[in-house]
């Protein structure tokens, strides 16, 4: 396979290219982020990407940016002189393979088929792996992907021996995973069918103990059924004795209540009735008491006030009268002071003529005269001064005398009028007529209101009416008790209470008959459903053991051919493990100007080693054995024979991504020998940064720095690329076949 150009709309760092590519070796050199790695994904990404099922991240990662749309890839290539346009578009989601005669492919799987059958490497992991070299990453072989391809190869066809082997190794450890009693989170299937048979095994005795269970359930069912109707049927009619026997009571209390109503309607009828003639009396006697006139209340009080008036008026005139009544003056009173003044003159005569016979002793009597004679002179004023006082009382008591008789006068002739007006003779008669009046009123209103009491609100009529209805109930509930339905059942005291006893206790042994009877139907139903999954279950155990039998026999097969297979391949890893150390030990050879000619590959791991003449022996190919220079071209050798030997003799392109950035000029020339020898054979792509492989390149194209519009510089196709024409690969399929 020749490719001849490629265009690129969109993708990454060139949103908008075109390259012309030679057969032999093409050589891009550019400065860091001119589009070197653009171009080399750009060539991974058209030869084995799908864009219908691309992720929309990765087709969002390769789309430019400030571009609207994700990217578009056309690729131009030749295979046995034929011209090839293949193209994919990211936005429409399609591939598009067309060739020079007009045949076009649009199914991607039938287009990757045609291109992996040319490549000679199905998948991209192992065209990195092998064709595709990246900077520093020469000693990566992808053992994984690589020794799968190794072992299409030994096998002849499209399975990997290696992953088969250890594919039937890891089913066979899964398969017996489990099994002798070993301990496992998930046992594999030998021991799951193991404990699969153990299982139904258990599960068959259970449901022959769960059939004979059954058994003996729908027995024990049948007889607490029989119990259960016998004793509903007894207490649904003892039951339903003490509820007659109830609503006989209830009907008791209500004809005593009605009873009880009728006597307080009667009552208050006849009360109604008494104190309406009571009032109708009232009123005939309020009537009466009006019948001379009204009774004036206030002209009563005012004749009572007057009589009161009166009788005080009356007292005070008889005390005045009293008073004017006693004498003027004293007598006893009036003589004493003459006597006393006689009986002083007396003593002071005395007293003279005794002078005259005693001497000094004389003017005692004398004095006592002198002192009588004054007292008296003192008692006579003062009893003249009282005779004075009296009479000027007594002028002023005739006075008040005069004055209460006047007012008494009109204090009668008052009272007079007014017993006249109230039509009565005397003050008593009014007041009897008022007192009187006024007990009459207050009776007709203490009789009235207690007759709005007993009427709440209702009339004679609807009151008699109720009464009248208590009265029918209470005639209908004494006919409905003495009737022969309810004489019948009615069950004295004592056998009422007996029934109440009986029937709760009749209630708790049904409601335990019925739970155990549920609990019965429920262990028949499910002792019955396990019992009819017997055949069921020993039919599984039946087959489950045929199982059983089988896996083990395949278990014996897989662990026979595994070791046959292991056999085979160790038989065949000699010969292709010869092939693929000759075509190594060539390129190594070519690498290194013969200093190493010999390389060794061992184990699965593909664990490289190279002679030495100088040590004498086989020398891992590793630091610090060999030089890192060194190493890398061991790997690079062991990389480029494995594309020989994978591929089957087709010649992919070989992309390489300056991975000789650590060689120095002597390893460098001795990689510039390897690609020119690569170029007779495949088409070679070196993306550099230097501009030491020039001279060398059968195509240059120089990308310029980024942000220089200048489009890239592709040097003319060197003479040598007639030299190198690519040998004819052998057909591929229908895609690659002459019309």
């Amino acid at each position: 396979m020749i490719l001849r150009r490629l265009v690129l709309r969109r993708f990454l760092g060139l949103p908008e290219a075109s390259f012309d590519f030679a057969p032999g070796l093409n050589v891009i050199v550019g400065p860091n982020e001119a589009g070197k790695s653009t171009m080399r994904m750009a060539i991974r990404t058209v030869l084995y990407e799908n864009p219908a099922t691309t992720s929309p991240r990765s087709r969002e990662q390769y789309r430019s940016w400030g571009a609207d749309d994700p990217p578009e890839l056309l690729l131009e290539f030749e295979l046995n002189g034929r011209r090839f346009t293949l193209t994919k578009n990211y936005a429409a989601r399609e591939v598009v393979l067309t060739d020079s005669l007009g045949q076009s492919w649009r199914a991607h799987k039938a287009v990757q088929e045609r291109l992996v059958a040319a490549l000679g490497l199905p998948t991209d992991a192992l065209f990195d792996a092998t064709a595709h070299i990246a900077q520093a990453h020469l000693d990566r072989i992808h053992v994984s992907s690589i020794g799968r391809e190794l072992g299409r190869v030994i096998g002849g066809g499209e399975e990997d021996v290696s992953a088969a082997v250890r594919r039937l190794d890891g089913y066979l450890r899964t398969l017996e995973r489990g099994s002798r009693g070993a301990a496992a989170r998930e046992p594999g299937a030998l021991a799951a069918a193991e404990r699969k048979v153990a299982a139904l095994r258990e599960t068959v005795e259970a449901l022959r103990r769960s059939a004979a269970a059954a058994e003996h359930a729908r027995r024990e069912l049948f007889a607490v059924a029989a119990e259960r109707s016998r004793l509903e049927e007894s207490h649904a009619t003892k039951k339903a004795l003490l509820e007659s026997n109830r609503e006989i009571l209830q009907l008791e209390e209500r004809l005593a209540a009605r009873r009880r109503e009728e006597q307080m309607w009667e009552q208050k009828v006849r009360r109604i009735e008494e104190y309406t003639t009571r009032l109708v009396a009232l009123d005939r006697e309020l009537e009466a008491a009006t019948s001379a006139g009204a009774i004036d209340e206030a002209a009563t009080v005012r004749l009572r006030a007057l009589h009161e008036r009166r009788a005080g008026r009356e007292q005070d005139l008889a005390a005045v009268r009293r008073e004017l009544e006693e004498p003027a003056f004293e007598p006893v009173a009036w003589r004493l002071p003459g006597l006393a003044a006689a009986a002083g003159l007396l003593l002071i005569v005395a007293g003279g003529l005794a002078v005259r016979v005693l001497g000094s002793w004389a003017a005692v009597p004398i004095a006592l005269g002198a002192a009588v004679v004054a007292a008296a002179i003192r008692t006579g004023l003062r009893a003249a001064h009282r005779r004075h006082l009296a009479a000027a009382r007594r002028e002023e008591c005739e006075r008040r005398r005069q004055a209460l008789a006047r007012e008494l006068d009109d204090l009668a002739v008052e009272t007079r009028r007014l017993l006249d007006r109230l039509g009565c003779a005397t003050i008593e008669e009014a007041e009897g007529r008022l007192r009187r009046y006024r007990e009459l009123v207050q009776q007709r209103r203490q009789t009235a209101d207690f007759l709005a009491t007993l009427r709440e609100g209702r009339d004679d009529e609807a009151i008699v009416e109720a009464w009248k209805t208590v009265r029918r109930d209470l005639f209908g509930l004494e006919e409905r008790l003495r009737s022969p339905e309810v004489a019948a059942k009615r069950l004295t005291p004592l056998q009422v209470q007996a029934l109440e006893r009986e029937v709760p206790d009749l209630e708790e042994r049904l409601a335990a008959l019925r739970r155990r009877e549920m609990r019965l139907a429920v262990d028949v139903e499910r002792l019955t459903a396990e019992a009819e999954q017997l055949a069921v279950r020993e039919e599984q155990l039946h087959e489950a053991e045929e199982a059983l039998a089988r896996l083990r026999r395949h278990h014996r097969v897989c662990r026979m051919a595994l070791e046959g297979l292991l056999e085979a391949r160790r038989a065949a890893e000699v010969p292709l493990r010869q092939v693929v150390e000759e075509k190594a030990s060539e390129y190594l050879r070519t690498a290194t100007a013969g200093r190493y000619s010999r390389m060794q590959v061992e184990g699965e791991n593909l664990e490289l080693s190279v002679w030495s003449e100088d040590a004498g022996a086989w020398v891992p190919a590793e630091e610090p054995q060999l030089s890192r220079g060194t190493v890398d071209l061991v790997y690079l050798a062991a990389r480029l024979a494995l594309v020989a030997v994978l591929t089957g003799g087709r010649r992919p392109p070989l992309l390489f991504d300056d991975p000789f950035i650590t060689f120095d000029d002597h390893r460098r020339a001795a990689a510039v020998r390897v690609l020119r020898a690569l170029a007779a054979e495949h088409q070679v792509f070196l993306f550099t940064c230097s501009r030491h492989y020039d001279a060398y390149a059968d195509r240059l194209i120089e990308l310029p720095a980024r942000g220089d519009a200048a489009a890239p510089a592709m040097a003319p196709v060197r003479e040598a690329e007639t030299a190198h024409p690519e040998p004819p690969p052998p057909a591929v399929g229908p895609l690659w076949e002459q019309r």
